[in-house]
Parts: structure tokens; C-alpha cells; sequence
């Protein structure tokens, strides 16, 4: 090999390993995949905007009794927003299920007002009057939710196009295999609980995520995993698995899980050095009033500022996996997980001063299998204000709907905590489905500093005649594309001096040269895109054709 080579494979090794094929499929910038170098630019989550709307609540005449649970779905299909909710007994007794567990069906044709048609299917208090669809005899079980999708393996019968994944709970005499089953519909409306049993996976008390993943022609779940280490307590997490059939599961491995930063956010005690005194060669705190790891009270404390250290665990759960290919842009895997923020106290009495509330994180994925938790942690989709129905717990709802140049993401909301406190801002017990806008492909953006910034792609390959950009430069913000060859040589009538500026705020900003938008003679062969800008978001880049 020359030197020249060796110099040229080291200032681009795009060279030397290949180039990307985008084809004419929309690119996200979630992650450094399409950022070989770059300077003045971060990449940063966005978070979609509550509504603070109830779109859905217990409001129905045969509702009276009941409220609106976690395990709900949505799926947009026909030019309706369907929603499948959980519906359950009022009363809230901890630790204990409600006696009616159910699911119920609204739809909408705006996705704000839905109705909740009466489908005569599943009786309740001496009516079928009403709008639930599961379970078909509440005299025999109740059942835990559920996560509606459509089934779309090719070879799927259209009498089981719709399946539904839940945990049952079995009224006392009643023998069901367990622990979770589930039911085959051909509309969504009409169910029949299959007699197949569900193998290979263990905790499946949380809303499961499925799908059909054509990449390889198999089912994959997304469930939840509750994790023993030696000496510690038990730790949720989520995984991923296969099957061939959505029944037997194999291939499991942790996707999501409290890792060393999570562990870093331990409450430790503090120190007050009024409060403390010296024991041989140890600082120690006077006796208090406290909990011992096991969640009892431990007679020998009595003040608040116990030397009590949290046993092994970090203080956040992966509650949920809640993962959903993201169908507008290529191979891209959402995971909106629910998180518990909990005491460290369990199974005891959380003490008012720490947590014990859920909210929703944002971990992205081109496989489906390596997510990447991002946002430093911060929360994608946090609690409402003091007083909100969705004040102490979140749930994510599975299913992303596009409405326009928007991505709505429904959720159920409460102003409860996990430990059935409910929110002493509030007038009384509120449940309830809102939705959070986000803009199209507006997880993660490329933001360029006010200063300027600029992003050099790795070599691709595209097909198509136009370079479209999900742009927003706000008012002051301004842009240009240049167009090089594989050695990151500017191609002619492609350079930054013929770029024209871009400048506005839009999902589908087209790139140009001197009035030139066409860049077809340019398909098919490995290019670099380096691009300038100031003061810019960039969500997503796509060539298309005219």
C-alpha cells in the first residue's frame, strides 16, 4: 500500500470500509451514523409537548364505577385513531387488583374526540350495553390490560389479523393456564381466546410490545425482565426475544436496564455534623427513627437523619419496554420506557420526600436489539403540574400516529403514585388517555451552535433527484449544503459557493445550488455531504425523486 493511499484511507476511511447505501430512504440523526466529523454541533432529544387534554376518561353512563387503567393502545388505520383502553374498578386498595379488570374500544376520526360505541359484547353490571370488548365472561377472570396490534406477517389468517398479549387473572374456582394468554380477533371488536400457551417467557405482568420484524421473518417481544443479584434486591429491566409463531420464545437478551449512571443516583444519607457523634474510629448518626433494608421499622433509630444506606439497586426501574419501529424513516426502533422512580424502602412506606412516581424515557435503536439511552436522562415525556390528572404517573401507550407533519404519542396519565397516593394538589382520584406532540422525526436533532457548525457525512450512496431536509433555522438561522466526492473533494456546481441558503422551518426543506435542485446526476455513486449551518436544528435528511 503507498503512502498516499495509507494518508487518504486515514483522512477518510469511508474509503477503505465502503460507503453507506441510503437508497431513497429518510436518515435520522440519532446517533454519530451519518457524522464522520463535525464541530459546533450536538445532538439533542426533543420532547414532544403535552396537550394536557383528557381525551379519554371513565365519562360513559356504564363507566360510572369504573376508571381508566394503564395498559392502553392506539393504532391509526382506515382514517381512524383506534383506542384500546383499560378499564377498571374504582376502588383502590394497594397491593390488590380491582374485581373487574377489562378492555374497552373508542375511536376518533380528528384523534381528540373519540367516541365509544356500544358493541353488546361483554356484560357488565347486568348490561352489555357498552363499549367493552374483553374479558368475554367477567364471572370467569379479569385481565391485566392488554397490547392490541395488527398482526402483519404475510402468511397471517385475516381471522387473527388482530391479537392481543394480556396477563389474566382467574376468579377463585376457576382454573386458566397462566400466567398471560392471548386472544385473536379478525376487526379488532370480536375475540377469541386462543388455546396455544405462551413458553419461554418469564415476568409478563407489565404491557408487552410485539410486532412481525420482516429483517428476519420472525415475531419479537418486548417484555419485562425482573432481575435477582446476589444480595440485592430485585431489579426490573426489558428484553427482547423471537419466535416463529408468537407463541414459543427464544433468543432472550436485556435490551434496557439501570446501568452504573442510574446507580450513581442513590439517596445516600446525610451528613449533619450536629446530629453526629465519633464511635472509635467512625463518624456515626444518633439513633433514629428509621426503616431497615427489609422495609421494618428499626426500633433502635428515631431521627430522621439515620445512618441508613440503601442496599444495592439504583432507584429507577425500567417498568415498561414500550419499543415501536418508527415506520417513517429506515431501520429505526423508539422505545418510550416506563420508568418507576422509586424509594429505596420498597416494600415499605415511601417517605414523602423521595419518589415513587413514573414517567417515560426515550432509548433509540437502528437493530432493535442495541438501544441507546438518550437525553442524559432526563425525561422525553415527564409528569404534569401539580393538580394534573397526569400529575404522578405516565404511562406510554404502544403505537406512534402520525397526524400531518406530526407525531402524536398518546399516554395514559394519573394523579396517583405507585403507592396509591394521590396528588394532594388534587380535588380527587383522576385517570385519563392524553396525547404530547412531537414534529415528524423530532426525537433527536443535529443542533448547530449560534456561531456556526458544520457536520461532514461518511460516504453514501443515494438514489433519487432531490436532497430534502427536516430543517429549522428559526427566523436567524441559515444553511448550506455542499456535495463532495468520496476524497471529500467538492464536486462542481456542488460547492458551498454555489450552495443557496436555506433558512425557515420546515419537515421537507429541498437543498439547492443556484436555483439548481437536481441532483440525479449525482445517484449512485459515493458522495459526501458536508453541511454548514448556524444557529439550526436538523432532524432527518432523504433523497428523493421529483
Amino acid at each position: 500500500m503507498t503512502l498516499a493511499l495509507i494518508l487518504v484511507g486515514l483522512q477518510y476511511p469511508a474509503v477503505l470500509l465502503g460507503s453507506l447505501d441510503v437508497g431513497s430512504r429518510k436518515q435520522l440523526f440519532i446517533d454519530h451514523k451519518f457524522i464522520e466529523s463535525t464541530e459546533g454541533v450536538v445532538l439533542t432529544m426533543n420532547p414532544p409537548v403535552r396537550s394536557g387534554q383528557l381525551l379519554i376518561t371513565a365519562d360513559a353512563p356504564w363507566e360510572k364505577d369504573l376508571r381508566v387503567a394503564s395498559y392502553c393502545t392506539v393504532i391509526a388505520e382506515g382514517g381512524l385513531i383506534r383506542v384500546w383502553y383499560n378499564i377498571v374498578g374504582k376502588q383502590f386498595i394497594p397491593r390488590q387488583n380491582p374485581d373487574f379488570m377489562g378492555l374497552a374500544y373508542a375511536e376518533s376520526r380528528d384523534g381528540i374526540h373519540f367516541t365509544k360505541p356500544i358493541l353488546n359484547l361483554v356484560e357488565h353490571q347486568g348490561s352489555k350495553a357498552n363499549n367493552l370488548v374483553l374479558p368475554g365472561d367477567p364471572t370467569k377472570f379479569s385481565i391485566g390490560g392488554g397490547s392490541v396490534q395488527r398482526d402483519d406477517n404475510p402468511d397471517c389468517p385475516p381471522e387473527e389479523r388482530y391479537k392481543t398479549w394480556m396477563k389474566i387473572y382467574p376468579k377463585p374456582g376457576v382454573q386458566m393456564h397462566g400466567p398471560s394468554r392471548i386472544w385473536v380477533s379478525p376487526d379488532g371488536i370480536h375475540w377469541t381466546l386462543s388455546e396455544k400457551k405462551v413458553t419461554g417467557l418469564r415476568a409478563t405482568d407489565t404491557q408487552l410490545t410485539w410486532f412481525w420484524e420482516p429483517r428476519i421473518g420472525r415475531y419479537v417481544v418486548y417484555s419485562r425482565e425482573w432481575v435477582q443479584f446476589d444480595g440485592e434486591r430485585q431489579i426490573r429491566m426489558a428484553s427482547y426475544n423471537e419466535s416463529d409463531d408468537l407463541f414459543n420464545w427464544e433468543k432472550t437478551r436485556i435490551i434496557l436496564e439501570p446501568d452504573a449512571k442510574d446507580f450513581s443516583a442513590v439517596v445516600r444519607p446525610l451528613v449533619v455534623m450536629d446530629k453526629m457523634f465519633v464511635e472509635r474510629e467512625r463518624l456515626k448518626n444518633l439513633p433514629a427513627k428509621a426503616l431497615d433494608r427489609s422495609g421494618e421499622e428499626n426500633p433502635a433509630s428515631t431521627d430522621q437523619f439515620a445512618d441508613n444506606v440503601p442496599p444495592p439497586g439504583a432507584p429507577v426501574d425500567v417498568y415498561g419496554p414500550g419499543v415501536m419501529r418508527y415506520q417513517e424513516a429506515d431501520s429505526i426502533y423508539v422505545s418510550l420506557a416506563a420508568m418507576f422512580h422509586h424509594s429505596w424502602q420498597e416494600r415499605g412506606t415511601p417517605t414523602p420526600d423521595r419518589p415513587d412516581t413514573g414517567d417515560v424515557a426515550l432509548a433509540l435503536s437502528r437493530d432493535g436489539k442495541n438501544f441507546n439511552r438518550v437525553g442524559n436522562r432526563r425525561p422525553f415525556l415527564g409528569v404534569g403540574p401539580a393538580g394534573a390528572f397526569d400529575s404522578r404517573w405516565l404511562w406510554p401507550m404502544p403505537g406512534l400516529v402520525r397526524q400531518g407533519d406530526e407525531i402524536w404519542v398518546y399516554y395514559y396519565g394519573m394523579n396517583i403514585d405507585h403507592s396509591w397516593r394521590v396528588d394532594p394538589e388534587s380535588p380527587s382520584v383522576l385517570t385519563g388517555i392524553s396525547r404530547a406532540i412531537l414534529r415528524l422525526d423530532g426525537f433527536m436533532s443535529a443542533d448547530f451552535d449560534y456561531t456556526g457548525g458544520t457536520i461532514l457525512t461518511p460516504a453514501i450512496r443515494f438514489e433519487g433527484s432531490r436532497l430534502e431536509l427536516n430543517l429549522d433555522t428559526g427566523a436567524g438561522g441559515l444553511g448550506r449544503i455542499e456535495i463532495q466526492d468520496e476524497q471529500g473533494r467538492p464536486i462542481p456546481g456542488f460547492t458551498l459557493a454555489d450552495a443557496d441558503f436555506l433558512n425557515g422551518n420546515h419537515v421537507r426543506m429541498t437543498a439547492s445550488w443556484k436555483g439548481n435542485r437536481d441532483v440525479s446526476s449525482l445517484a449512485g455513486r459515493p458522495v459526501r455531504l458536508l453541511m454548514k449551518m448556524r444557529s439550526a436544528k436538523l432532524y432527518a435528511f432523504q433523497f428523493k425523486a421529483e
